[in-house]
């Protein structure tokens, strides 16, 4: 009896997997799909962290359209199919939250997660690109044009933003 409980449990679970890994992939139906993501959001960023470990030090991130593609319905592999679009991500404008306009952006075959956000603004004379992730929209960094911009705000923290305390 308990092994036949067990294989049926197995089964169960074998049956759900497959279905999760072949599930439909959708966007934020009120969300706008990017093809190119604005030209203020583009090019070279520059943060100074420890992302909560080790030593602080200068991180580059650099914004293109590259892999950017614009939504459409699309099924989500789990096998070499998946390979060839993995690299590809997509990305949606969002509804304001706390007071800031983001745009959403998740991985082509991503099947569950948040993604991350991302957000252009200005404070003082600095134009500050915020990546953030989560369903709380956690701020993971806020990136500058410049390494010495970077350096000199370090890990500060802008209004209205939400931050997680390590």
């Amino acid at each position: 009896m308990k092994k036949t409980m067990k294989l049926f449990l197995i089964a169960l679970v074998c049956f759900f997997a497959v279905g999760a890994l072949t599930t439909t992939a959708s966007a934020h139906k009120a969300g706008y799909s990017y093809s190119k993501l604005p030209k203020g959001m583009r090019g070279t960023w520059y943060t100074y962290t420890n992302f909560g470990y080790g030593k602080k030090k200068i991180y580059k991130l650099h914004m293109s359209n590259k892999n950017l593609r614009k939504y459409k319905k699309h099924k989500v592999y789990a096998n070499k199919k998946a390979l060839k679009t993995v690299k590809y991500w997509t990305a949606t404008q969002t509804s304001k939250f706390a007071g800031y306009r983001w745009i959403h952006e998740y991985g082509w075959q991503q099947t569950a997660g948040a993604g991350e956000y991302y957000n252009l603004h200005k404070f003082g004379k600095h134009k500050v690109f915020t990546v953030a992730e989560g369903a709380g929209i956690w701020v993971s960094a806020h990136y500058y044009r410049s390494k010495k911009v970077a350096k000199k705000m370090g890990q500060k923290h802008y209004p209205k933003f939400s931050y997680q305390n390590f």
